[in-house]
């Protein structure tokens, strides 16, 4: 068995993380935890490599511990002693737990072990459609395996009838194998039909040398023919298997997967040919395939659309979507089609009860209209808004709509969206329309419902400040409305939606899931923590997601492996996005820790940037990540690109080799470089400093200039330096990252200076912004 790192220095390491006894005493972990410390003790011997101690502490544990902590001792079983042991360790695992991820780490310790019959047997009822694609893998290659005959139904069932994945890949070179191995026969059948034949020529050359004289009749080849041993039919059936258009079906669906479309273009026909000989209906993902492989395929697109038009006929309904969704789409490639691109994107909404494919199909309309018509836009979403199934599905639509609208002026618009739609927004997407729809009312560029401007902005930001939505909006509508009372305060940060209000200190929904989180505190495995708070984050509390974050935090600080505070922070944040109802103000705090708090301090100060503000940065850019690399290229934790870094060093007189991801070193080159932004700004605006900090000075300059221009035109009075008010001049960028960031740096920001200078979000979001 691999070892890990032995207990005694993993002790040493974490003893602040959690404090570990040996002897059973009133406050031992063993007395406090019963029967469950036989799993953790478990855990010390194999850290220790004592495997025989620790199979004897898991066998206890599967009988005597709770139901999930003895699943976890079930489970780790199946790694543990002799071939024999692991093979009853996963037998009992499968057998005992009805999910899943049991059945699936059963099979996969019995497949390693060469038990393919009991594979087969505990997968029989498996779906094909709906189970793991890693737990069907382990089926089919156990069928394959045993030269099961239904190896070949399941693979082709399976390969047909959803989204291919690595597992499908991954388990095609079995099904060649087997192919060859059938191929060898086919071979093997041909051969002995030549032997046959050349039989034949040589007993009629025998029995009647003067044959070509002869005047032919059938009596007379019948007489003289000789039938193999065995029949036709093996080679007749050998044969078939030789065509196999199961293979020719599932390597069209390969080369679609790879987007080889100019090579599966050329055989839709023959994919049509071969559904249409066996007399079956055309399996949907093929038709998802050959919409594809046409779109991308094809260089008539109108053609195309047309025999996809044809299609949509010969099809039933559920079937005919398809057909429609992608006569819509080449419609719409093709040009010049408005009319009939929207028409089929509607047959195909009408032709679909599937949530996915309606909102992946209304998607797809609504994007096509932004490049048309705002106004049908409206239409559409008057039309179909009620029905989106998943409102997060939308979010980039409605950013992009949001720009369009806001950039080309049309304010009225832009609130006939949010009001009179019917739209089925996602908790952001109704704070964010909400708010924008408040200052387009409140800056007389919208007109509202009837009534007193006053009135209705205030309960558009009200709206926003009792929603779930996201804190930037939350503390932009604070800003609006002056709040300055702590206590309202608490309520609109610390409050979601109402309905189904979880209490800080209930109980946990799994007690047995807060258990385990609780025992790899005790024991000392913080490694375990986070893994195993995400598996079952469902199931635990608000308080069981604050505990195992504050763990964390403490083991970062006593091991210096900030890995454990990035996790730490990650527990946090999902937590506190996904609770509704009350939330503690200690999970808030766990959502903006002040890790690194001496060093961003120490720069902030150096630099004389709010300290409040650099938190906020760290924390948007690398998530306190010192290792942090992104896909451009930036590194560290304030995400510094080489020839930034560079630059600063040599500002800061660091020499050639500094360490990028030295935190100090980071954080002070980050620092240093955003109050040089910060001077080289209109007004010193620190908001046009952070924008430059993510997009670059010249592009921030470029905008500025571009908005005064824009902004004049209005007739409407000029606000400095951006010519508009920064919350609708961040609202246009045309940089969606840039957008996102300024949001969650000014949220962040607030959060901070809230949380640890007592200052009011109002405050800050007016000095940062205003």
């Amino acid at each position: 068995m691999k070892k890990v790192l032995p207990f005694l220095v993993f002790l040493l390491v974490f003893s602040a993380c959690a404090p570990v006894g040996i002897s059973i005493s009133k406050n031992s972990p063993q007395k406090k935890f019963g029967d469950d410390a036989h799993y953790f003790l478990a855990l010390q011997a194999a850290d220790r490599g004592d495997e025989a101690e620790a199979q004897r502490l898991f066998k206890i544990s599967r009988k005597k511990s709770n139901s999930l902590i003895a699943k976890r001792s079930a489970e780790a079983l199946t790694l543990l002693g002799s071939v024999s042991d692991r093979i009853e360790a996963a037998q009992f695992l499968a057998e005992n737990y009805t999910d899943e991820n049991s059945l699936v780490t059963a099979c996969q310790e019995l497949f390693n072990h060469g038990e393919y019959a009991k594979i087969i047997s505990l997968t029989d009822g498996i779906s094909l459609a709906d189970s793991r694609n890693e737990l069907i893998k382990l089926r089919l290659l156990s069928l394959a395996q045993k030269r099961d005959s239904r190896f070949d139904s399941e693979f082709f069932k399976w390969y047909v009838s959803r989204p291919l994945s690595s597992e499908h890949l991954e388990s095609y070179a079995t099904y060649i194998a087997l192919l060859n191995e059938k191929n060898k026969n086919i071979e093997a059948e041909s051969e002995k039909f030549q032997k046959d034949l050349n039989k034949r020529s040589l007993l009629e050359s025998q029995l009647a040398p003067d044959y070509k004289e002869k005047p032919y009749s059938e009596s007379d080849s019948a007489q003289n023919s000789i039938v193999p041993e065995g029949g036709f039919d093996p080679l007749f059936e050998a044969l078939s298997e030789a065509e196999n258009p199961e293979k020719t079906i599932m390597e069209f669906r390969i080369a679609v997967f790879h987007r080889s479309y100019k090579l599966t273009i050329d055989q839709i026909d023959k994919i049509f040919q071969i559904y249409k000989n066996r007399g079956e209906e055309v399996d949907s993902q093929i038709l998802s395939d050959i919409g594809k492989s046409t779109l991308y395929g094809t260089k008539d697109y109108f053609t195309s659309a047309r025999k996809f038009d044809t299609l949509a006929k010969e099809l039933p309904r559920e079937k005919a979507y398809f057909a429609h969704f992608y006569a819509a789409r080449l419609y719409d490639k093709a040009g010049r089609y408005p009319r009939q691109t929207v028409s089929r994107f509607r047959s195909a909404l009408e032709s679909t009860d599937d949530a996915p494919q309606f909102d992946n199909c209304l998607w797809y309309l609504l994007n096509f209209q932004l490049r048309t018509s705002t106004d049908d836009i409206i239409s559409t979403l008057t039309e179909y808004g009620s029905r989106i199934n998943d409102p997060e599905y939308f979010d980039d639509f409605f950013d992009s709509l949001s720009i369009l609208l806001l950039s080309s002026h049309r304010w009225q618009d832009f609130y006939k969206v949010w009001k009179t739609t019917n739209s089925n927004f996602s908790d952001y997407t109704q704070g964010k329309y909400a708010y924008i729809s408040g200052r387009l009312i409140e800056e007389g560029l919208a007109q509202g419902d009837e009534g007193l401007k006053t009135r209705q902005t205030v309960e558009a930001y009200t709206q926003v400040l009792n929603s779930n939505s996201s804190l930037y909006y939350k503390v932009c509508a604070m800003e609006r409305l002056n709040v300055t009372d702590k206590a309202l305060i608490e309520s609109y940060l610390l409050k979601k939606n109402a309905e189904g209000a979880e209490s800080a200190s209930g109980n946990a929904e799994s007690p047995d899931a807060s258990q385990l989180l609780k025992g790899y505190e005790e024991f000392g495995f913080p490694q375990r923590v986070y893994s195993e708070w995400f598996a079952n984050r469902n199931n635990l509390s608000i308080q069981d997601a604050i505990d195992a974050s504050s763990f964390l935090s403490r083991c970062a600080e006593a091991s210096k492996d900030n890995s454990y505070n990035v996790q730490s922070l990650r527990i946090a944040a999902r937590r506190f996005e996904s609770t509704e109802g009350k939330i503690p103000r200690e999970l808030l705090e766990r959502n903006f820790p002040q890790f690194y708090k001496s060093i961003i301090d120490k720069a902030a100060k150096e630099f004389e940037v709010p300290d409040y503000l650099m938190y906020a940065l760290v924390r948007s850019e690398s998530f306190f990540d010192a290792g942090a690399t992104s896909k451009a290229g930036a590194n560290g934790l304030t995400q510094l690109m080489e020839a930034t870094a560079d630059d600063e060093a040599r500002k800061l007189k660091l020499g050639d080799n500094y360490d990028i991801f030295a935190p100090e070193t980071n954080v002070r080159m980050g620092a240093h470089y955003l109050s040089s932004l910060i001077s080289r700004t209109d007004e010193n605006n620190e908001l046009l400093a952070l924008y430059a900090y993510n997009a670059g000075l010249t592009n921030v300059r470029n905008w500025v200039k571009r908005f005064r221009s824009d902004w004049s035109t209005t007739g409407k009075a000029s606000y400095q330096p951006a010519g508009i008010s920064m919350d609708l001049f961040l609202e246009s960028l045309p940089f969606a990252e840039t957008r996102e960031y300024g949001r969650k740096v000014i949220a962040a920001a607030a959060m901070y200076a809230y949380l640890y200078d007592e200052k009011l979000p109002c405050e800050t979001v007016r000095e940062i912004m205003y």
